[in-house]
């Protein structure tokens, strides 16, 4: 049989699937409310799992694999050790109190959560707007797959860009939050046995233990077994390979689709079950990058873009049913976290932008809600187009797509870390302090970026993380000029 012929049956097989997972999310649908975080009665391991696939996207799959098949192994210590490190401290020390202060204003969205939170509506907004930086994440995401999916059904990119846009975009579209969380715990599901056949795609080269593996990649280029890769474009020294990836992991929660699961939990001991299932998880999907390595090995040619390591990898090592399989995981890799991420801007859209722009107060709430409801699926169809256009463009980047959504998303969590952080654990930081801190976030991020500030500025890592000290020292300046002010009063 036809290798093409039986992607399309594997394919067709995971499109029936998010159909009748969207058809349990349109029954559970009833509202704004359920449509954004559900409606609270889901297990916490599959919130868990929800998670830990909304965390490894197409980024961890599909593209980061394709960094470390071209710098080695410091870009899998940068990405697969650093930053779920980070990610672990950020989730542990932020999600009950996060959840707890969700609860104490039943916040939706995590705009709505700052706005609430330091009591401006006008804060609310800002993040509103300051989320689409998210689209750059899409993109990542569309790109990726629509490279998976290409070589899986052997299509031209542009038609399976557009089905990867239309897929997830119906589901979402009729099931919100709770076909979202259904679809991405069986995603996990499937990630964690397409993870296992990946990293065992690679057993042969440990024959002689991790130094016989480390002298082949040595063996193509000595930086290659480095932990640090002075050749490379953006794992150079210590602080971009560590100090920087690690910032990243505690601040990438702040992400809208990730820090907004704890609101889908009831109580705090959900959170513990929810933090177990999906730190656990997500570490074992971050050893996926190490196929990059066996990618170098096998393919090794310098010439292959970033972004099209993996499909080749597919392609040249595995027989057609288990290339289906593994596809079917990097789908579900990819799918998993556009779904969140989808969510995530039509609820914002819904409850943060239309609801405050458009007040309606002759109606009821119930009214309200669900006009708000169906304004933020509208913005899901107007987002489709920029989607496809913006992916288009990056089907030939000059180094990875993945620039540009760490471009974009770096900025957004940068603002949104030292608020966030405040607001969790300090009465101390005002309205006009969080204003301060978010700009003096995106200043130093997009100002060391497009100003090209120290030659390190390429990597987005970088800029990111001075933008995160510099908040982190502004929002503790107006804290304590806050304290001592009360301290006068």
């Amino acid at each position: 049989m036809d290798s093409h012929v039986i992607g399309w049956i594997f394919f067709g097989i995971y499109v029936a699937f998010m159909a009748y997972a969207t058809y349990l999310g349109l029954r559970q649908s009833k509202g704004l409310a359920s449509f954004s975080v559900g409606n609270r009665q889901i297990n916490p391991i599959w919130v868990g799992l929800s998670l830990a696939a909304n965390l490894t996207s197409a980024a961890t799959f599909v593209i980061n694999p394709g960094l470390v098949y071209h710098f080695g192994m410091a870009g899998f210590l940068g990405y697969a050790v650093a930053t779920p490190l980070g990610i672990m401290v950020g989730l542990i020390v932020v999600s009950k109190s996060f959840r707890r202060v969700g609860d104490q204003f039943a916040v939706l969205t995590v705009p709505q959560w700052i706005g609430d939170r330091f009591g401006d509506k006008r804060l609310t907004l800002f993040y509103a707007f300051l989320s689409l930086l998210l689209i750059t994440f899409l993109v990542l995401i569309t790109v990726g797959l629509a490279r998976v999916l290409g070589a899986l059904l052997g299509i031209d990119l542009l038609v399976a860009i557009a089905i990867v846009i239309i897929l997830p975009l119906v589901a979402i579209f009729l099931g919100g939050a709770g076909a979202h969380i259904l679809i991405n715990s069986v995603q996990a599901l499937i990630m964690l046995v397409v993870a296992l056949i990946l990293l065992g795609s690679g057993i042969s080269y440990f024959g002689d233990g991790l130094g016989g593996f480390l002298h082949k990649l040595g063996a193509i280029d000595p930086f290659l077994a480095q932990p640090i890769n002075p050749k490379s474009a953006l794992f150079r020294n210590f602080f971009e390979v560590y100090v920087a990836n690690f910032m990243i992991g505690v601040a990438v929660i702040m992400q809208p689709h990730i820090i907004s699961k704890a609101l889908y939990l009831k109580t705090e001991s959900d959170v513990n079950k929810y933090l177990t299932t999906g730190l656990v998880t997500v570490f074992f999907f971050f050893m996926v990058l190490i196929v990059g390595a066996f990618a170098r090995i096998q393919l090794n040619d310098p010439s292959l873009a970033v972004d099209a390591v993996m499909p080749r990898y597919l392609t040249d090592h595995f027989g057609p049913v288990v290339r289906g399989i593994v596809a079917l995981g990097l789908l579900s890799a990819g799918f998993s976290t556009m779904e969140g991420l989808l969510v995530s801007l039509s609820a914002i859209f819904a409850n943060d932008v239309y609801k405050n722009l458009f007040p309606q107060p002759a109606k009821s709430q119930e009214e309200v809600d669900q006009q708000a409801l169906r304004y933020g699926k509208g913005f899901l169809v107007v987002l489709a187009p920029v989607l496809f256009l913006i992916s288009v463009s990056q089907i030939k980047p000059d180094l990875s797509v993945a620039m540009l959504a760490q471009n974009g998303v770096y900025g957004l969590f940068a603002a949104t870390f030292a608020p966030v952080l405040f607001g969790v654990f300090s009465k101390r930081l005002a309205k006009m302090g969080v204003l301060a801190t978010a700009l003096t976030a995106l200043v130093i991020h997009f100002g060391m970026t497009y100003g090209k500030i120290t030659f390190m500025s390429n990597n987005p890592a970088v800029p990111a993380t001075f933008a995160l000290i510099g908040s982190l020292l502004v929002a503790t300046l107006f804290a304590l000029s806050n304290r001592l002010s009360s301290h006068k009063v």
